[in-house]
Protein backbone atom coordinates (compact mmCIF):
# COMPACT_ATOMS: atom_id res chain seq x y z
CA UNK A 1 0.00 0.00 0.00
CA UNK A 2 2.54 2.80 0.78
CA UNK A 3 4.21 2.17 -2.50
CA UNK A 4 1.53 1.87 -4.49
CA UNK A 5 0.50 5.07 -2.52
CA UNK A 6 4.16 7.05 -3.39
CA UNK A 7 3.87 6.14 -7.13
CA UNK A 8 0.35 8.02 -7.59
CA UNK A 9 1.42 10.73 -4.87
CA UNK A 10 4.68 11.19 -7.90
CA UNK A 11 2.72 10.87 -10.86
CA UNK A 12 -0.02 12.79 -10.19
CA UNK A 13 2.86 15.72 -8.52
CA UNK A 14 4.22 15.18 -12.25
CA UNK A 15 1.22 16.36 -13.91
CA UNK A 16 0.37 18.75 -11.42
CA UNK A 17 3.81 20.76 -12.47
CA UNK A 18 3.18 19.51 -15.88
CA UNK A 19 5.98 17.34 -16.39
CA UNK A 20 4.05 15.29 -17.65
CA UNK A 21 0.61 15.94 -19.58
CA UNK A 22 -1.68 14.69 -22.06
CA UNK A 23 -3.77 16.22 -23.65
CA UNK A 24 -7.52 13.83 -22.53
CA UNK A 25 -6.72 15.20 -18.97
CA UNK A 26 -7.78 18.23 -17.67
CA UNK A 27 -6.69 20.39 -14.76
CA UNK A 28 -9.47 19.63 -12.74
CA UNK A 29 -8.87 15.46 -13.87
CA UNK A 30 -5.07 16.48 -12.59
CA UNK A 31 -6.80 18.38 -9.48
CA UNK A 32 -9.15 15.28 -7.97
CA UNK A 33 -6.52 12.82 -8.96
CA UNK A 34 -4.17 14.65 -6.63
CA UNK A 35 -6.58 14.76 -3.79
CA UNK A 36 -7.13 11.26 -4.13
CA UNK A 37 -3.84 10.16 -4.00
CA UNK A 38 -2.60 12.74 -0.94
CA UNK A 39 -5.19 10.95 0.72
CA UNK A 40 -4.22 7.47 0.17
CA UNK A 41 -0.26 8.78 0.63
CA UNK A 42 -1.20 10.47 3.90
CA UNK A 43 -3.19 7.18 5.51
CA UNK A 44 -0.33 4.76 4.44
CA UNK A 45 2.27 7.12 5.80
CA UNK A 46 0.78 9.34 8.63
CA UNK A 47 -1.99 7.86 9.94
CA UNK A 48 -0.05 5.02 11.82
CA UNK A 49 1.87 7.07 13.52
CA UNK A 50 -1.11 9.21 15.28
CA UNK A 51 0.08 7.64 18.89
CA UNK A 52 2.65 10.44 18.48
CA UNK A 53 0.61 13.13 19.45
CA UNK A 54 -0.54 10.93 22.51
CA UNK A 55 0.76 11.56 26.13
CA UNK A 56 2.04 8.58 28.62
CA UNK A 57 1.56 5.85 25.95
CA UNK A 58 2.19 2.89 27.58
CA UNK A 59 1.81 -0.92 26.72
CA UNK A 60 -1.20 -2.37 28.67
CA UNK A 61 0.77 -5.66 30.28
CA UNK A 62 -0.06 -9.14 29.81
CA UNK A 63 -1.55 -9.93 33.20
CA UNK A 64 -4.32 -7.12 32.20
CA UNK A 65 -4.52 -8.73 28.79
CA UNK A 66 -5.31 -12.01 30.11
CA UNK A 67 -7.59 -10.39 32.62
CA UNK A 68 -9.48 -8.37 30.66
CA UNK A 69 -9.48 -9.85 27.21
CA UNK A 70 -8.02 -13.26 27.46
CA UNK A 71 -9.22 -13.58 23.51
CA UNK A 72 -6.70 -11.15 22.80
CA UNK A 73 -3.67 -13.31 24.54
CA UNK A 74 -2.31 -15.30 21.26
CA UNK A 75 -2.88 -12.56 18.78
CA UNK A 76 -0.91 -10.71 17.18
CA UNK A 77 -1.88 -7.13 18.31
CA UNK A 78 -0.35 -4.63 20.22
CA UNK A 79 -2.38 -2.83 23.17
CA UNK A 80 -1.43 0.39 24.79
CA UNK A 81 -3.11 3.11 26.78
CA UNK A 82 -2.72 6.49 26.50
CA UNK A 83 -3.88 10.15 27.48
CA UNK A 84 -5.58 11.12 23.96
CA UNK A 85 -5.89 14.81 23.31
CA UNK A 86 -10.04 16.44 23.41
CA UNK A 87 -11.63 13.26 24.79
CA UNK A 88 -11.33 9.85 25.71
CA UNK A 89 -11.69 7.39 22.56
CA UNK A 90 -10.20 3.76 21.64
CA UNK A 91 -8.88 3.05 18.10
CA UNK A 92 -6.91 0.37 16.09
CA UNK A 93 -4.44 0.77 13.59
CA UNK A 94 -1.99 -1.05 11.32
CA UNK A 95 1.72 -0.42 12.41
CA UNK A 96 4.15 -2.66 12.07
CA UNK A 97 2.04 -4.74 13.99
CA UNK A 98 -1.60 -3.94 14.73
CA UNK A 99 -2.39 -1.84 17.40
CA UNK A 100 -5.52 -1.32 19.68
CA UNK A 101 -5.12 2.09 21.92
CA UNK A 102 -7.10 3.05 24.53
CA UNK A 103 -7.63 6.20 26.31
CA UNK A 104 -6.53 5.63 30.11
CA UNK A 105 -9.63 7.35 31.73
CA UNK A 106 -11.75 4.75 29.69
CA UNK A 107 -9.60 1.81 31.71
CA UNK A 108 -10.03 3.51 34.80
CA UNK A 109 -13.83 4.15 34.65
CA UNK A 110 -15.09 0.60 32.36
CA UNK A 111 -16.06 -2.34 34.62
CA UNK A 112 -14.00 -5.56 32.95
CA UNK A 113 -16.37 -6.63 30.78
CA UNK A 114 -16.76 -3.22 29.24
CA UNK A 115 -13.38 -2.92 28.44
CA UNK A 116 -13.71 -5.93 26.90
CA UNK A 117 -16.76 -5.38 24.52
CA UNK A 118 -14.92 -2.04 23.61
CA UNK A 119 -11.32 -3.37 22.92
CA UNK A 120 -12.85 -6.86 20.96
CA UNK A 121 -14.62 -3.81 18.95
CA UNK A 122 -11.76 -2.55 17.71
CA UNK A 123 -9.81 -5.94 17.35
CA UNK A 124 -13.06 -6.63 14.63
CA UNK A 125 -11.60 -3.78 13.03
CA UNK A 126 -8.11 -5.00 13.00
CA UNK A 127 -9.20 -8.28 11.91
CA UNK A 128 -11.05 -7.38 8.82
CA UNK A 129 -9.00 -4.69 7.98
CA UNK A 130 -11.64 -2.66 8.36
CA UNK A 131 -9.53 1.16 8.52
CA UNK A 132 -8.04 0.93 4.76
CA UNK A 133 -11.70 -0.44 4.02
CA UNK A 134 -13.24 2.55 5.24
CA UNK A 135 -10.30 5.23 3.60
CA UNK A 136 -10.83 4.03 0.23
CA UNK A 137 -14.93 4.29 0.79
CA UNK A 138 -13.92 7.81 1.70
CA UNK A 139 -11.56 9.02 -0.66
CA UNK A 140 -13.56 7.31 -3.89
CA UNK A 141 -16.87 9.31 -2.26
CA UNK A 142 -14.92 12.71 -2.10
CA UNK A 143 -12.56 12.44 -5.00
CA UNK A 144 -13.27 9.51 -7.65
CA UNK A 145 -16.69 10.42 -7.83
CA UNK A 146 -16.12 13.75 -9.03
CA UNK A 147 -12.80 12.43 -11.43
CA UNK A 148 -15.17 10.17 -13.07
CA UNK A 149 -17.68 13.26 -13.54
CA UNK A 150 -14.87 15.31 -15.45
CA UNK A 151 -13.70 12.27 -17.32
CA UNK A 152 -17.53 11.42 -18.48
CA UNK A 153 -18.86 15.32 -19.45
CA UNK A 154 -17.04 16.12 -22.11
CA UNK A 155 -17.16 12.73 -23.66
CA UNK A 156 -21.70 13.89 -23.54
CA UNK A 157 -23.05 16.92 -25.01
CA UNK A 158 -24.35 18.76 -22.39
CA UNK A 159 -27.36 20.21 -22.98
CA UNK A 160 -27.05 24.05 -23.75
CA UNK A 161 -30.76 25.32 -22.65
CA UNK A 162 -30.47 26.32 -19.57
CA UNK A 163 -33.40 24.43 -17.92
CA UNK A 164 -32.31 21.27 -19.34
CA UNK A 165 -28.70 22.08 -18.28
CA UNK A 166 -29.79 22.95 -15.01
CA UNK A 167 -31.48 19.50 -14.64
CA UNK A 168 -28.07 17.67 -15.65
CA UNK A 169 -26.49 19.75 -12.89
CA UNK A 170 -28.80 19.02 -10.36
CA UNK A 171 -28.48 15.08 -11.37
CA UNK A 172 -24.85 15.14 -11.20
CA UNK A 173 -25.16 17.07 -7.69
CA UNK A 174 -27.75 14.30 -6.60
CA UNK A 175 -25.27 11.37 -8.21
CA UNK A 176 -22.12 12.71 -5.93
CA UNK A 177 -24.10 13.40 -2.50
CA UNK A 178 -25.98 10.11 -2.80
CA UNK A 179 -21.99 8.59 -2.88
CA UNK A 180 -21.36 10.24 0.12
CA UNK A 181 -24.71 9.11 1.91
CA UNK A 182 -23.42 5.84 0.65
CA UNK A 183 -19.89 5.88 2.01
CA UNK A 184 -21.46 7.05 5.27
CA UNK A 185 -23.76 4.71 5.46
CA UNK A 186 -20.95 1.43 4.92
CA UNK A 187 -19.13 2.98 7.41
CA UNK A 188 -22.05 2.96 10.00
CA UNK A 189 -22.54 -0.75 8.79
CA UNK A 190 -18.56 -1.69 9.35
CA UNK A 191 -19.69 -0.35 13.49
CA UNK A 192 -22.07 -2.75 13.53
CA UNK A 193 -20.43 -5.40 12.11
CA UNK A 194 -17.89 -4.96 14.92
CA UNK A 195 -20.46 -4.22 17.46
CA UNK A 196 -21.81 -7.69 17.03
CA UNK A 197 -18.78 -9.52 17.04
CA UNK A 198 -17.58 -7.89 20.40
CA UNK A 199 -21.01 -8.72 22.09
CA UNK A 200 -20.13 -12.87 21.40
CA UNK A 201 -18.14 -11.98 24.57
CA UNK A 202 -20.43 -9.78 27.04
CA UNK A 203 -23.84 -9.92 28.56
CA UNK A 204 -26.54 -7.48 27.25
CA UNK A 205 -26.34 -5.77 30.59
CA UNK A 206 -22.63 -4.93 30.27
CA UNK A 207 -23.45 -3.73 26.74
CA UNK A 208 -26.14 -1.42 28.21
CA UNK A 209 -23.78 0.04 30.90
CA UNK A 210 -20.96 0.54 28.54
CA UNK A 211 -22.59 2.82 26.19
CA UNK A 212 -24.05 4.42 29.34
CA UNK A 213 -21.17 5.42 29.86
CA UNK A 214 -19.82 6.36 26.85
CA UNK A 215 -22.48 8.60 26.14
CA UNK A 216 -21.57 10.63 29.83
CA UNK A 217 -18.00 10.80 28.22
CA UNK A 218 -19.78 12.60 24.86
CA UNK A 219 -17.86 10.30 22.98
CA UNK A 220 -20.92 9.66 20.76
CA UNK A 221 -24.29 11.33 20.65
CA UNK A 222 -27.42 9.55 22.12
CA UNK A 223 -30.07 8.84 19.54
CA UNK A 224 -29.41 11.21 17.12
CA UNK A 225 -27.42 11.02 13.67
CA UNK A 226 -27.28 12.72 10.25
CA UNK A 227 -27.20 10.78 6.62
CA UNK A 228 -23.30 11.83 6.79
CA UNK A 229 -22.28 10.29 10.09
CA UNK A 230 -19.99 7.60 10.37
CA UNK A 231 -21.34 6.10 13.31
CA UNK A 232 -24.59 4.75 14.26
CA UNK A 233 -27.26 6.42 16.68
CA UNK A 234 -27.80 4.21 20.14
CA UNK A 235 -31.23 2.92 18.85
CA UNK A 236 -29.37 1.47 15.77
CA UNK A 237 -26.51 0.05 17.61
CA UNK A 238 -28.81 -1.49 20.11
CA UNK A 239 -31.58 -2.45 17.59
CA UNK A 240 -28.61 -4.58 15.58
CA UNK A 241 -28.07 -6.45 18.63
CA UNK A 242 -31.46 -7.26 19.68
CA UNK A 243 -31.17 -5.51 22.67
CA UNK A 244 -34.51 -3.85 23.91
CA UNK A 245 -34.17 0.20 23.60
CA UNK A 246 -36.98 0.48 26.10
CA UNK A 247 -34.78 -1.44 28.97
CA UNK A 248 -31.82 -0.05 28.07
CA UNK A 249 -32.95 3.32 29.99
CA UNK A 250 -30.04 5.27 28.38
Amino acid sequence: MRIISLLLLVIAILFKTSILNHPLISNNLIRYFFAFSLGLFVYAYLKPHVDLFFANKQALTTEFIEKTIPELTNKNVYLYSADMPFKPNAFAIKKKKPSIFIDRSLINQLSTNELRFVLLHEYSHLKDNDSLKMHLASLSAFALVPFAFFIIIPIIKLPSDALPLTMVIILLVSIYFLGLMLNFKYKRNIELKCDRCASNYVDDSDIKSVFQKLIDLNIFNHKKRSALSSHPSLDERLDNLNISIEDADL
